[in-house]
């Protein structure tokens, strides 16, 4: 048996559909790689900011100009108990002479543990030029007692990336980062207004 073809088939809009599937396609595969790209960037800023803490309170430190604020409080509430929280607050300093944040400090990494029936850790990375949170990596005890981690990403204000996308069934309530990212910011104006 043998086919016919018709030479009255009009294959334009199919040509159309085709192209457009395709620019689409490319376009998605493009902005997932720029978002990967940004992503890498961020986790190798983290990395580094990981690498420099370690080295707090040593004389290479202090050798650096390296600053950071250590909060340290207890909270006894009737019904939740003693409740513990460490905060480390690493400080970037702007020597930018024609900015408005010259000789500023502002919050550039920051590790969180606060303690309860149980524990909640939580690290910060905020960008150094624009002072805008970055990234939060984030860990708790889930209610069926497993560990429970998320890494989110953010870029401008704007969340790039959570991973995983959503968690649930923590023991805690955990704070939205960019309302701790805040509160971080506050701390260090206020220490700063002191005079400190």
């Amino acid at each position: 048996m043998q086919w016919k073809t018709s030479k009255h088939i009009n294959t334009k809009p199919m040509k159309k559909i085709m192209f457009l599937a395709i620019t689409l396609l490319m376009t998605q595969w493009a902005m997932a790689q720029s978002v990967d790209t940004k992503v890498n960037k961020i986790r190798e800023e983290y990395n580094a900011a990981q690498e420099i803490a370690k080295w707090k309170n040593t004389e290479e430190w202090m050798e650096h100009g390296c600053y950071s604020f250590d909060f340290n409080s207890r909270i006894n509430y009737a019904a939740a108990g003693v409740i513990e929280t460490n905060t480390e607050v690493f400080i970037t300093v702007s020597d930018d002479y024609e900015s408005d944040r010259f000789n500023t400090p502002s919050p550039w990494f920051v590790r969180e543990k606060s303690s309860r029936a149980s524990e909640l850790y939580r690290e910060l990375l905020f960008d150094q030029e624009t002072g805008d949170l970055i990234f939060c990596y984030q860990r708790c005890r889930g209610e069926s007692d497993n560990m429970i981690e998320q890494r989110l990403y953010y870029e401008k204000g704007k969340l790039l990336k959570a991973v995983p996308a959503k968690i649930e069934n923590t023991m805690y309530e955990l704070l939205d980062p960019k309302d701790a990212a805040t509160t971080i910011k506050e701390m260090v104006n206020s220490l700063y207004g002191l005079g400190y």
